[in-house]
């Protein structure tokens, strides 16, 4: 049986948290690292935006008054404000995730619903939803529409997934609203995106529920699903000293990042 390395990380800065995800992936294709869960949260709170995505649709200025980062993921999807959610990154070859990408998706969504039904919650996958229309579908928040194969309790999601595919690998985020959003602040961060929902946060339906449990739920059922074994690792010396060489180019090129 193969090994799911399990990165519990402390909380970091949206530079950093990309930079690493981005280290994690580039291991994968050099074929340096092997299967990674890595589970981490956001301080200070940030918006990623999806890959296609335009910069306009957030308020630059506005992100600074509240002390909001902005950065762009590698993965493709809506954007997503980072404010107190749970967020999983999983980076494998591509040929550890049997199926086309619609399976791949369902089958890891299908392992955060399992967890957070180990908490007591009816979480399921969610079922199909009308597209968006043409014209905004590059301004769309993830948070606010409920997919085919994003997670749901009650019929409301409470989490969204992005996926990019390069060179061999596979590297699929996924952010469980864990903490309830400011909606007005949101509307003010993003008033590009298309509002056509709002989230459920795990805290309001579940007050007091346990993260770290969650967590430690959660890599158990993404390695069963894939048949490997848990175990929980850390960053490599030579992981760790290039994604901080990666964080401080995205710090200090902004405008280029976007």
């Amino acid at each position: 049986m193969g090994v799911l390395r399990v990165i519990l990380s402390p909380a970091g800065d949206a530079w950093w948290n990309m930079a690493v995800d981005e280290t994690l992936l580039a291991g994968v294709i050099a074929g340096r690292t092997g299967p990674t869960l890595r589970l981490y949260s956001w301080r200070p709170p940030g918006i990623t935006l999806g890959c296609f995505q335009p910069p306009a649709m957030v308020d630059l200025g506005a992100c600074t008054r509240h002390g909001i980062e902005v950065v762009r993921r590698v993965t493709g999807g809506g954007a997503v404000f980072h404010y107190g959610d749970a967020t999983g990154c999983f980076i494998c070859p591509d040929g550890m995730l049997p199926g086309n990408v619609r399976e791949s998706y369902r089958r890891l969504s299908e392992a955060h619903a399992a967890a957070l039904r180990s908490l007591g919650l009816e979480a399921s996958v969610g079922s199909e939803a009308p597209p968006l229309p043409r014209g905004l579908r590059p301004g769309y928040d993830c948070f606010a529409r409920l997919t085919e194969c994003d997670v749901a309790v009650n019929g409301v999601k409470v989490a969204g997934s992005a996926q990019r595919r390069k060179d061999g690998a596979v590297l699929h985020h996924t952010s469980v609203v864990w903490e309830p959003q400011p909606s007005e602040m949101l509307a003010e961060l993003l008033p590009g995106a298309v509002s056509l929902g709002s989230p459920t946060a795990v805290l309001t339906l579940l007050p007091g529920a346990d993260r770290l449990g969650f967590e430690e739920r959660l890599a158990g059922e993404v390695a069963r699903a894939l048949d490997l074994e848990a175990r929980v690792g850390e960053l490599t010396g030579e992981e760790d000293e290039n994604a901080r060489g990666l964080a401080e180019e995205k710090r200090t090129d902004r405008i280029k990042q976007m």
